[in-house]
């Protein structure tokens, strides 16, 4: 059902980008929620949360909601923190056994909320998802069905740690061993505290993180892998390893709640989850994630990703469990935020539609200010069919991720190159690539009256 208090111009605009996605991208079904500080301004699903009976996704339907509980999990350690049980400089050995003989100084809570442990991936949520998600042709022979499977695991690992420098390394693990730290403070399973702490405040009745419960719920999604370029019927991936770093299930109705509580410094209909200290401390940037090709950085918080956007800041988090994927995100300063989530793991992310449903509020253009869209309008006037004078040198350009795949396939002439742009503006055409020699290769495409040209090497050629 349709909830919406957007104008009608708006709505229609937001309406018609999501559809658009959902059938461009194969998703089978996708809810959206927009919400301010106290409204919920629009919500509504679309396509089937389950294609055999086409019953209809809608704003009630349960999704995994991947990675973006990291964000509950870090919500609970600062609980914690505000009534003295913890402190965020704790040593996580002071808790748990799994990483006490690192090389190094100890690490500790704040380095796990950060992925500044120097930690890398030790690949176990990988390999647990691949393992539940009826992908078994992929499937790993690592022993992680106990604690004392994980444990091994991760004591194994410690020799991989990063000492010598400050490195961004995403560690599932890290947030695994937080839900257990949880549970030493609080002496309750993980589960039962974000439940009595965080899901009854915020009226999230509805989400869970077992598999008996979201077998027995109505309006449920079914999950879809994406294999060549079809969405088939697979499995959701429930594991105890999986639960504080990606194993929450809700709704976009439900989750509307949570993102109103940052909305509103913490509180949300009178219930306090944090203070307005603590929001501000997980919402600030500690450490970069990434860096775009405008030189803007992505930092992160405590379970949050933290970013310039539309002249404002957004706080964000994706997560994605290989037949669920979901995203949410909100402008600190125009103070108006999203959650999408949907049933597969679409090429475009519901991250990347999120953006682009924030731009469309703010009256912007994705394909202006969102990085996914704004590649995909660069590449669109030069993709086609390429020759020289006379047709000497013939090439053909498809779009490749976030750059180009150029093909020559002339009799002792055939290449391939994968070129990248070395701006993120969509009107900029400059490409580059490196070849085996180690140097740095230019090809810049115009656009002119005329035509479409490719300027590559020694070559000159024409779009057809």
């Amino acid at each position: 059902m349709t909830t919406s208090l957007l104008e009608a111009e708006l709505h229609h605009d937001i309406e018609s980008f999501v559809s658009d996605w959902v059938c461009d991208e194969g998703v089978p079904g996708a809810s959206i929620a927009i919400v301010d500080e106290t409204d919920l301004l629009f919500t509504d699903g679309f396509g089937a949360r389950d294609r055999e009976t086409n019953t209809s996704a809608t704003p009630e339907t349960l999704y995994g909601i991947g990675s973006c509980t990291k964000s509950i999990t870090a919500v609970a350690i600062l609980q914690p923190v505000e009534n003295g049980r913890l402190s965020l400089t704790d040593p996580i050995s002071d808790y748990l056994p799994h990483l006490k003989d690192v090389d190094g100084d100890p690490i500790t809570i704040h380095e796990l909320l950060t992925h500044s442990s120097g930690m890398p991936s030790d690949g176990s949520l990988s390999a647990l998802i691949t393992r539940l998600t009826d992908r078994s042709d992929e499937d790993t022979a690592l022993p992680l069905s106990s604690a004392g499977d994980f444990r091994r695991h991760v004591e194994g690992s410690i020799g991989e740690r990063l000492t010598d420098r400050d490195h961004f390394f995403y560690y599932n693990t890290g947030y695994t061993l937080l839900g257990e730290s949880i549970e030493a403070v609080t002496e309750q399973p993980y589960t039962d505290y974000v439940r009595s702490h965080i899901h009854d405040p915020l009226g999230m009745t509805r989400s869970l993180f077992s598999q008996s419960e979201f077998e027995s719920a109505e309006n449920r999604m079914t999950p879809y892998n994406q294999k060549d370029g079809a969405a088939v019927e697979g499995s959701l991936a429930f594991d105890e390893r999986l639960f504080a770093a990606g194993g929450m299930i809700s709704s976009v109705k439900e989750l509307a709640n949570y993102l109103q509580m940052f909305l509103g410094s913490g509180t949300v209909n009178d219930h306090t989850i944090l203070s307005a200290e603590s929001i501000e401390t997980m919402i600030k940037p500690y450490s970069t994630r990434e860096k775009y090709l405008d030189d803007r950085e992505q930092g992160y918080g405590y379970g949050v990703s933290v970013e310039p956007f539309l002249d404002d800041t957004l706080i964000h988090h994706g997560g994605m469990m290989g037949t669920t994927t979901a995203w949410f995100g909100y402008l600190t300063t125009a103070e108006i935020g999203t959650i999408i989530l949907c049933n597969t793991a679409p090429e475009k992310r519901p991250s990347d539609l999120g953006k682009a449903v924030l731009a469309i509020l703010r009256d912007e253009s994705p394909s202006a200010v969102v990085p996914t869209y704004m590649l995909e309008q660069k590449a669109k006037p030069l993709l086609g069919e390429y020759a020289s004078y006379r047709g000497v040198r013939t090439a053909s350009v498809t779009q490749n991720s976030g750059g180009l795949h150029i093909s020559f396939d002339d009799p002792g002439w055939s290449a391939d190159y994968y070129v990248y742009p070395e701006r993120l503006q969509s009107d900029d055409y400059h490409y580059h690539f490196i070849t085996d020699g180690g140097k740095r290769i230019p090809v810049e495409f115009r656009l002119e009256d005329d035509g479409v040209s490719m300027l590559f090497q020694r070559w000159h050629l024409h779009k057809q």
